[in-house]
């Protein structure tokens, strides 16, 4: 199937959640079955990396919006990489339940089954030969996979960005996709893109604290990265590359491709694989230069949105200063994913300070796709209802008064964490016009944008010494809680709050 032939639409329709949907299901977890958390190859090359890592003691709040000029003269050491890839993707903390030990990740991951792989291809790292390299976040290992420098044959893969020969190294971050549909069947699928963008939005504000910049890349040519890597793009898929550093100069011509020997281990004893999900991610590639430079060339405007019926003013908060919170160091390391809120107040402030620290659209080749709404349960300066918030102003514009809390746990089926928190966000979008625009393509981008916005949320929220979670939903049921203010589908939620253990 081609981009332009709209199967993310049926898709989405199919994997919605509904409260029918949700209570009808047989589906079950075979704990026996599931899937190892980790990609091994038990016979390639490993280059353990420095495991001395001070993260950078840049104000998080400042790291998370700062965009490093694009032609920055940093140069990228064994040192930096190890930090970016630590905060992107690394262990953090262990846990034990059950006589189990559990380790979860500097990244926010639906369900903690971190689907999202990071490859990296080296050209000028200081410190590390160039290569082909799947990073191990287990023992924090890079693996050589091919040698060689492949920037000039990434680039290739890219023809509307020629620039991306300029790189020092590019990450490439795939998704193993039956590790999320393990538990959440074919709509793992989404969540998978959720992964990728907290991942992204991690990374992102670590190399901004080293003044590293990034770029975004989504429009690429499928099965020529596949074949770089390895993979099949049925059971693991590529779903961003995000270039770091610059150098002068373009990188020489790339080895030639010869077949991938590189084994790794099975991830289970056997794998149910969907089809709906299989063929959606099929519809969505990119099959050669043409198709890459249509998708990159067409137009996308957010619509203007006209002010609500229940219009009286948009209001508007000063940002908490950025020294004032805590570092992306401290941050990163403390970010969890609260399980249980308070029911306590957030102030004005500190909502608008999380909203206005992912309000920026991310350096990327896709246009903006998402809008921004929410509903305040409890916010001291902000009355209790349903808003959006514009994020071309970072103003909140209420759409309807009330008190909504049994609703917002509705919501994000069934949970507590929708109504004990003190605002619930709803990244959403128009999917039928970015379908229509980008194709089904465009049904990556959303669910990309959407977990980068939400994955920032969440480290201003950890910045400020709060709480924050993602959250599934009722999908026509939380369409329809917004409309008629509300364009479209809601794509991922974020509950902020203060977590009941801060609460004496």
């Amino acid at each position: 199937m081609a981009n332009d032939y709209i199967e993310a639409a049926r898709f989405h329709e199919i994997t919605k959640h509904s409260y029918t949907s949700v209570r009808s299901s047989t589906h079950f977890l075979d704990w026996n079955n599931k899937p190892l958390p980790y990609k091994i190859y038990p016979d390639a090359l490993a280059i353990g990396l420095p495991r001395d890592l001070r993260l950078s003691r840049a104000p998080a709040l400042r790291a998370i919006v700062h965009e490093p000029s694009v032609r920055s003269s940093i140069k990228i050491s064994l040192e930096n990489l190890a930090r970016l890839l630590f905060a992107a993707g690394g262990l953090t903390r262990k846990v034990q339940s059950g006589g189990l030990e559990y380790f979860f990740r500097a990244a926010a991951s639906a369900g903690a089954l971190y689907p999202i792989e990071i490859y990296l291809a080296a050209g000028e790292v200081e410190g590390l030969e160039p290569g082909l390299y799947h990073f191990s976040p287990a023992d924090l290992k890079l693996r050589v996979l091919r040698r060689g420098d492949w920037r000039a044959f990434i680039a290739n893969c890219i023809p509307t960005r020629p620039e991306l020969r300029n790189p020092q190294a590019i990450a490439l971050l795939t998704s193993i996709f039956w590790r999320s549909t393990w538990k959440y069947q074919a709509r793992g699928y989404r969540y998978c893109f959720w992964d990728a963008g907290m991942i992204l939005a991690n990374l992102a504000a670590a190399a901004s604290a080293e003044e590293i910049p990034l770029s975004l890349v989504t429009a690429f040519v499928d099965q020529d990265l596949e074949a770089l890597l390895g993979i099949d793009g049925r059971h693991e898929g590529v779903m961003a590359l995000a270039t770091l550093g610059f150098c002068e100069g373009l990188s020489a011509l790339s080895p030639t491709l010869e077949p991938f020997v590189v084994e790794s281990i099975p991830l289970s004893s056997s794998e149910i694989e969907y089809e709906n999900l299989v063929r959606v991610h099929a519809g969505s590639q990119l099959r050669n230069r043409h198709e890459v430079e249509t998708v990159a060339a067409a137009n996308f405007e957010p619509l203007k949105r006209p002010l609500s019926a229940a219009y009286e003013s948009l209001l508007q908060f000063e940002s908490i200063a950025p020294q004032s919170a805590l570092t992306i160091e401290q941050t990163i390391l403390r970010r969890g994913s609260t399980r249980v809120f308070a029911r306590a107040p957030l102030a004005a402030p500190e909502l608008a300070t999380i909203l206005a620290s992912s309000r920026a659209h991310p350096r990327a080749d896709f246009p903006r796709l998402t809008d921004t709404y929410l509903i305040v349960n409890a916010v001291e300066g902000l009355a209790s209802g349903a808003y959006c918030y514009r994020r071309e102003s970072a103003e909140f514009e209420l759409l309807k008064h009330g008190e909504f809390r049994a609703q917002a746990g509705y919501l994000c089926l069934e949970q507590p964490l929708g109504a004990d928190c003190a605002a619930l966000v709803v990244y959403m979008a128009d999917l039928e016009r970015v379908l229509g625009a980008l194709g089904n393509r465009g049904y990556r981008d959303v669910h990309l944008e959407a977990g980068i916005l939400g994955g920032r949320a969440y480290l201003a929220a950890y910045a400020l010494g709060l709480g924050a979670t993602g959250l599934t939903f009722y999908d026509d049921d939380t369409a329809e809680f917004f409309a008629p203010d509300g364009d479209g589908s809601p794509l991922l939620m974020v509950a902020l709050g203060v977590p009941r253990s801060h609460v004496s």
